[in-house]
């Protein structure tokens, strides 16, 4: 398994669609409820794509695409959160549980702490216990809980905020 890292291109936008996708599937990882189009994501994908601050992070294995992790962010626009930035990151579904998680939040923790950041922030459901088991690992800490802010298929779900300190 010869698994590399590099910055997205412009022709990563299907695998990073149907990586998405497959999040919005399991009802947890995501908070929208329906696919994702290329079209609707183009704009947010472009945009990471042009940013040498905010990138997406893709893993490869023999030439595909298996997960991917983004920069974006903390209340854009505003210049006092210079420093913050928020992630996100998505495996494709033949490649979990296999330490590709662990793989891509390496990649862009070095990467911000090169860009400057001091914040970084994961912002996840409370039915996700994966990506909440991979972020208390890495040392994120519950920095804040906003009670039953999101309704999934009836059930009323938690928005955690964790946060770590970069050196």
């Amino acid at each position: 398994m010869n698994i590399t890292f590099r910055k997205a291109v412009e022709a990563d936008l299907t695998a990073v669609v149907e990586i998405l996708n497959h999040g919005i599937k399991t009802r947890h990882s995501v908070g929208y409820f329906v696919r994702q189009s290329e079209a609707e994501q183009k704009g947010w994908f472009e945009e990471h794509v042009r940013s040498e601050r905010y990138p997406i992070i893709i893993s490869e294995e023999d030439g595909k695409v298996t997960g991917w992790i983004s920069i974006s962010p903390y209340r854009k626009g505003r210049e006092a959160f210079n420093r913050t930035g928020e992630v996100s990151a998505y495996i494709h579904e033949d490649h979990q549980r296999k330490g590709l998680g662990q793989k891509l939040l390496d990649n862009m923790l070095e990467f911000a702490s090169g860009e400057e950041f001091k914040i970084i922030f994961a912002i996840v459901l409370d039915k996700n216990d994966p990506s909440i088991k991979l972020l208390e690992k890495n040392n994120f800490e519950r920095w804040a809980f906003l009670p039953e802010v999101a309704e999934i298929d009836g059930i009323l779900l938690n928005h955690i905020y964790f946060g770590k300190r970069l050196s």
